[in-house]
């Protein structure tokens, strides 16, 4: 089971290397999702790989944020780079570029990051089908699902064990971006989720201002046995932005929690240097809501930091040396894994008052204290009374060692391969701009059919009712969990949101939604190809990027004209961790929101034990739509969350009106345009 630590830096590189990670995991200057990290620039990532490989280590260069449409040639040449210095793989969130990755490069492995947001098996098979060797589940997903998981799939399974979590489902998470611009899918996650909010019910008060968004660190560093019987392949330790000390202490605990086992006590000497308000198992064990909170905000960080052993990293090596009266001394050196060099020197002359010993060659042959091996076996043959200068062993032992060290790292190049030059050609093509709707309550499914609407998203929940309207898509949940079923058998159109959810749409009218994270025409054609004939755009995209990506694929398209768009997605339901919960009997009965510092008023709606916190102001485009209506789309989509009837006909009206030519005006309450004319950095 491999141990796999992060790396902000290159000297945190090397603390886990020398304590015991079997792969490291980094980020280059560009394309990578900590941003705030040092990370490597592409010369540092050379040595990198080098310094791992001559170890034994495997080197993992994430590239896992969402592409936009211009930048898919520049992360592509980054690439092949990538491909040519040796990495052992590419973790990717940007379905996209996974794709443009395997047919530019298909012996190039690459792992799906956690922020495609997987959480059953049908999405990691989905993904293994289209080319990851490796599938980093949502930390979410509990020890039952993950044993599930791992039955039903060959793939390479990665879980989080250690560090950071996320309130929000990774990958599903639009509040640093939407409230200041710094998208988490972009590597640029400002964490207002560390920021102190109130509970409101009904529009008062029932918590104090504190951390309600804010769990304790993830440590399974005593359940990794249970990892290892369940099949996981790779255990991932959170923390790019951490130290080399923080680093080194954290790899070297879970590589003895693996070999040997592990102490209590020596777990708790680890979180005594850092850890969030205490630790938790996160949702190992299932959601335990309040316990793995941290509202108070209590970062426990020890005073003086404890000295870390210093190690280094060796592997061993069989030298043989041969001494021979008159002929040239030689030196033969053999990696464990079967590389072998063997150099020469000068000619050995016999000695005048005496022979070089045996001992004094062997001694000077294991000083390799300042290369990557250490002398495991030496042997040493002698023909005739030699005399062996200590120089001349000392520049052989070190040039075999340079050798070896070149021909192991020499192997994991890759010979460049030639760049697609051919880029993807500009599409003209007729669009006839129509308005949609998605609903969330009864009343607003009948208000959108009193409006006219014909095609309507109705959730679940409603479906019962979608003969209200003239086309309804039956929406899937944000995503299901493993086992789940989806309560798809009667509807004609499906708004799929998850690529787990794929298999069960297969043969219905698909329309892949906003939470796919879709931002360039790549992903929309190989979504097209999984059968998707619509696909919503990210609302994370600007009238750039938007144009950029209609311009690139005959797909129609759609984007979210109107709304609250939805900030976070989570499995830890904020009103029952604040003790504030009334039972499913009475889930929903109230209203709940989260005020935050500047007075903004975050609506909170549960969702079976979860919660969707949705943004204080809606969209609205209304009084723009010309500017709208010349990116190219197909469709508009008018997202519906918590207003009431009269509310959703009044915008509803502004809608029609605006796209039958006549002007609008904005409204008068609070909105916002989104990233209509800003976009995510």
């Amino acid at each position: 089971m491999e141990i796999l630590s992060p790396a902000g830096s290159f000297d945190a590189l090397c603390a886990a290397v020398n304590h015991g990670a079997d792969a490291v995991y980094v980020g280059g200057t560009r394309f990578s999702a900590r941003r705030g990290a040092q990370n490597f620039s592409d010369e540092e990532l050379a040595l990198a790989v080098d310094y791992c490989h001559v170890r034994g280590v495997k080197l993992y260069v994430c590239c896992n944020t969402l592409m936009k449409e211009t930048e898919l040639s520049s992360v592509m040449e980054f690439i092949h780079y990538l491909y040519a210095i040796g990495v052992d793989a590419l973790i990717i969130q940007d379905l996209g570029l996974l794709t443009r990755v395997r047919r530019e490069l298909p012996d190039m492995p690459v792992h799906a990051s956690t922020q495609m947001t997987v959480t059953n098996s049908d999405g990691v098979n989905l993904l293994a089908d289209l080319g990851a060797k490796r599938v980093v589940l949502a930390r979410e997903v509990t020890k039952q699902e993950l044993a599930s998981i791992c039955r039903n799939v060959q793939t390479e399974i990665e879980y989080f064990v250690h560090g950071a979590l996320c309130i929000s489902y990774s990958g599903q998470c639009l509040m640093s971006s939407l409230l200041g611009t710094r998208s988490g899918n972009r590597g640029g996650c400002a964490q207002p989720c560390r920021l102190p909010y109130t509970l409101l019910s009904d529009g008062k008060p029932v918590t104090p201002k504190q951390g309600i968004l804010c769990p304790k660190d993830l440590c399974l560093a005593d359940r990794v046995q249970e990892l290892r019987d369940l099949g996981v392949t790779s255990l991932k330790i959170e923390g790019r932005m951490k130290s080399p000390e923080y680093v080194a202490m954290v790899t070297g605990v879970y590589k003895q929690a693996v070999t040997v086992g592990i102490s209590d006590a020596e777990i708790g000497d680890m979180l005594k240097f850092f850890s969030r308000g205490g630790s938790c198992y996160g949702y190992f064990d299932g959601c335990t809501y309040g316990s793995m909170m941290d509202p108070v905000g209590d970062n426990k960080i020890a005073s003086t930091l404890p000295v870390l052993e210093k190690k280094k990293r060796q592997v061993p090596a069989f030298l043989s040396l041969t001494a021979k009266v008159g002929e040239a001394l030689s030196l033969s050196m053999t990696a464990e894994t079967g590389e072998t060099v063997t150099v020469w020197g000068d000619g050995c002359e016999e000695a005048r008052v005496r022979a070089t010993e045996k001992e004094r060659m062997e001694e000077q042959l294991k000083k390799l204290g300042e290369t990557p091996f250490y002398a495991k076996e030496i042997e040493i043959l002698v023909f005739g009374n030699v005399a062996v200068p200590v120089k001349a062993l000392n520049a052989l032992r070190r040039q075999a060692a340079e050798e070896l060290e070149t021909l192991i790292v020499k192997q994991y190049k890759r010979t460049p391969v030639e760049r697609d030059a051919v880029e993807q050609a500009g599409v003209t093509k007729s669009r006839a701009l129509s308005l949609c709707a998605e609903v969330a309550t009864e009343e607003q499914l009948r208000a959108v059919a009193d409006c006219g609407i014909r095609r309507v998203y109705v959730p679940e929940f409603l479906w019962h009712l979608a003969h209200l309207v003239e086309e309804p898509i039956l929406a899937f949940a944000p995503l299901y969990q493993e086992g789940q079923a989806l309560l798809a058998d009667d509807a004609e159109a499906v708004c799929v949101q998850n690529l787990g959810q794929f298999s069960e749409a297969c043969g219905k009218e698909i329309v892949a939604g906003h939470r796919l994270n879709v931002t360039n025409s790549e992903t929309v054609e190989k979504l097209a190809a999984l059968g998707a004939g619509r696909v919503v755009l990210s609302p994370e995209l600007n009238t750039k990027g938007i144009l950029a990506v209609s311009r690139h694929t005959s797909v129609p398209l759609e984007v979210i004209a109107y709304g609250r768009l939805p900030l976070m997605l989570l499995k830890n339901c904020v009103i029952k961790s604040s003790g504030k919960c009334g039972g499913e009997a009475t889930c929903g009965a109230k209203d709940f929101a989260l005020l935050d510092r500047k007075g903004e008023t975050f609506p909170v709606v549960p969702t079976k034990c979860g919660n969707v916190i949705y943004n204080a102001k809606p969209i609205y485009m209304a009084d723009r739509l010309r500017e709208v209506q010349e990116l190219g789309v197909d469709s508009l989509r008018m997202s519906f969350t918590v207003e009431d009837y009269d509310s959703v006909c009044r915008v509803v009206l502004a809608y029609q009106e605006a796209l039958a030519g006549k002007k609008v005006p904005a409204p008068a309450g609070d909105f916002t345009r989104g990233h209509f004319y800003r976009g995510m950095q």
